[in-house]
């Protein structure tokens, strides 16, 4: 039987995860959108379905998704009676599972061959989805088995095959570990928004970053993470690997807040960030505000905090200079009525800073929302380095 374009078949005519006749494969347009329609009524918070739509096809046309940036999948059976890959054709099929990949460029290095660094293609996984009537019968962890196959060779060039990919579970760490994705470090700190302050720009110390000073800065972050990479000590591993925080990473995050300030509130968010400058370097932060579907569950997430100089040492300066950069986002956080403000993994520095602010502050770990999950396709113990909230999709 057939799903409507919004309706997934119901349980009497689906077939076992197992069948040999399910495969991965990419939508049409208009089952494309159907997976919208069923993923929305889950994620869409405080937009409206058409809302949603609006912003889903806003997403796949900036930067970093364009020209193959992303790619959809859905699990179907090749067995059904009326299915149809025909792209001009009305959505006939029945979309067990869907999901979708964001192509990143990414970093390794390695011990052996350092102080080397190389560039190379990964990809992150989101969107994983399966409607409810047709969830505990195994479709979702067989369209991850297939996925898992395909992208180790999926958009790499030359023969090359894929090192890793990662994905950010919202069903805690078991169900994709047995899978492959193990969880990694998944903690945060949180600070109060701080309502009422200087309203031109973030105020005290820190300056304000707009969008047009993302992409130097980014530019500036790469090859500091490529030198830290490049350097080893007597750390574990011999692997290290990383999403670059590049400019249309950024984008697409400013683009996806950007949308929902929009339809929510109906302005549109300037500040990205704020940078304290001094003389051992710079500090600085990028943000993006996420809404919730009420406020109390808004939250301003530092997608990438930097801390320039000698990262073996935390300086007296270098903690007031983030503790500057951290007061700016709470600032920025009560003007757009965000609860929190959020610091994923953050350095010693950081929660230093953090604790200066607020006093004893504790830096949470996730068990249910939100673990990093990375899958290695290598050899050995690989670091994840720069696991922040840049990374997420």
């Amino acid at each position: 039987m057939a799903a409507s374009l919004d309706t997934p078949a119901t349980p009497s005519h689906l077939p076992l995860s197992t069948s040999p006749t399910l495969h991965l494969t990419h939508p049409t347009p208009a089952e494309k959108e159907a997976t919208w329609r069923l993923n929305g009524t889950a994620w869409r918070g405080r937009l409206s379905l058409e809302a949603y739509l609006r912003r889903e096809h806003h997403l796949a046309a900036q930067r970093l998704t364009q020209s193959g940036g992303i790619t959809y999948w859905i699990l179907v059976d090749s067995a059904e009676p009326t299915a149809s890959a025909d792209h001009n054709a009305p959505h006939t099929r029945t979309i067990l599972a869907s999901c979708e990949t964001l192509r990143k460029r990414a970093l390794v290095a390695r011990r052996a061959s350092a102080p080397a660094v190389t560039a190379i293609t990964a990809h992150g996984i989101g969107s994983v989805f399966c409607a409810p009537p047709l969830r505990k019968r195994g479709y979702a962890g067989r369209m991850m088995a297939e996925l898992n196959r395909v992208l180790a060779a999926h958009q790499q060039v030359d023969g090359q095959t894929s090192l890793f990919n990662v994905l950010y579970s919202d069903i805690g760490k078991q169900f994709y570990a047995r899978r492959g994705w193990h969880a990694r470090e998944s903690t945060h700190v949180a600070l109060p928004a701080v309502r009422g302050g200087e309203e031109n720009g973030v105020g005290t110390k820190a300056k304000a970053l707009y969008a047009a000073d993302l992409e130097k800065l980014c530019e500036a972050d790469e090859r500091l993470l490529r030198r830290r990479m490049g350097r080893w000590g007597e750390g574990r591993g011999d692997t290290r690997v990383a999403f670059v925080p590049d400019g249309e990473t950024m984008a697409w995050h400013h683009a996806r807040e950007e949308f929902a300030a929009r339809e929510v509130l109906g302005r549109r968010p300037e500040v990205k960030g704020a940078v304290v400058e001094g003389v051992e370097g710079r500090v600085w932060a990028v943000w993006t505000r996420t809404f919730g579907e009420r406020e109390e569950g808004n939250v301003l997430h530092v997608l990438r905090m930097v801390v320039e100089g000698d990262e073996e040492e935390d300086s007296a300066w270098k903690v007031e200079a983030a503790a500057e950069v951290l007061r700016a986002a709470q600032r920025e956080a009560g003007r757009w009525a965000m609860k929190t403000v959020e610091i994923w993994n953050p350095e010693g520095v950081v929660v230093v800073a953090a604790r200066r602010i607020v006093g004893e502050v504790e830096v949470v770990e996730r068990d249910e929302e939100s673990i990093t999950s990375l899958m290695w396709y290598g050899e050995g113990e690989v670091e994840w380095v720069g696991n922040e909230k840049y990374g997420w999709c």
